[in-house]
């Protein structure tokens, strides 16, 4: 078999729905982030896409590797969250075949502009729409295929089907979030609510009113600049209010949050048992309070 027919790249599906308007469901995962549960989120089938965060939690780039070949079985489209403070950061992560990343605290075009040029390889022959950039040559990592992608067709899909996302989170950001999202590369633009509350000295109050005025005007800003947006929202009423505004890719939490959710609902078996629930040696415990939806990880 010729190995050219074996070819690691495919539509991004994701990108391609934000792209038509339509609705992106995004699942994060940090501390649970194994091989098991991304293979378990994927074939739940209630998520088009996972966002690793590699900003908040240790995984090591050999693990991210991993998490996206597990979730390249299904048609999920994997993100990397990163801070792209340097060339070699953003290059190692593209190289292990995810579908593009989230850069956290991009505060200024000029820094997106640097991140797209280490995310875009150069090409003399870009077709319409494609951007270039300065990306380093290596067609024999998992992205190209192990070196069995012909040059031309690798260059491409990095260029035009690897995703680009800059979060705008504080004050500052804010207010380039339309010169931000206006630069050639930078597909959307992810408006973080917890940072961006915690910011305002609102710790874990996402569907604060000034919270949720900063999204409206990242939705002008960003939709001024024909791009689409996305953001965090826990809970059915943050979803609608955040859909109304056209925010596209959306995430309502994801594994931390699932495992309290979890946790809860297998507690409710005991919920007629008489007295404090007894722990490990004995000692009478109370039942943990619910906890307010603070946040991705909430």
């Amino acid at each position: 078999m010729d190995a050219s027919s074996l070819s690691p790249h495919r539509p991004n599906l994701a990108l391609q729905a934000l792209r038509d308007g339509r609705l992106v469901r995004l699942y994060v995962a940090g501390n649970f982030a194994t091989p098991r549960h991304v293979d378990l989120v994927c074939r739940s089938g209630h998520f088009d896409a996972l966002w690793f965060d590699l900003e908040h939690f240790d995984l090591p780039v050999p693990e991210l590797a991993t998490l996206a070949m597990v979730a390249r079985a299904y048609p999920v489209t994997t993100i990397a969250r990163l801070k792209a403070t340097d060339y070699q950061a953003v290059m190692r992560v593209l190289e292990t075949g995810v579908g593009g990343i989230m850069c956290s605290m991009v505060e200024s075009a000029d820094e997106a502009r640097e991140i797209v040029s280490w995310a875009k390889f150069h090409n003399a022959n870009p077709v319409s729409g494609e951007v270039t950039g300065r990306r380093g040559w290596n067609g024999g990592n998992i992205d190209g295929g192990y070196g069995t992608v012909p040059a031309a067709e690798y260059i491409r899909q990095q260029n035009t089907q690897t995703m680009v996302i800059c979060q705008v989170e504080h004050d500052a950001a804010l207010a380039q979030a339309g010169a931000i999202a206006a630069v050639p590369g930078v597909d959307g633009i992810f408006f973080g609510p917890g940072d961006y509350a915690a910011s305002l000295g609102l710790p874990g109050q996402i569907a604060h009113p000034r919270v949720h005025a900063a999204m409206e005007r990242v939705n002008a800003a960003v939709r001024a600049a024909g791009k689409w947006w996305g953001t965090v929202a826990v809970g059915a009423e943050n979803f609608a209010k955040a859909r109304a505004l056209g925010a596209l890719l959306v995430c309502p939490g994801g594994d931390l949050k699932v495992m309290h959710l979890g946790l809860a609902e297998l507690a409710k078996t005991f919920a007629g048992e008489k007295g404090a629930a007894a722990g490990a040696n004995g000692t009478a415990v109370s039942p943990t309070p619910a906890r307010p939806a603070g946040g991705a990880y909430a």
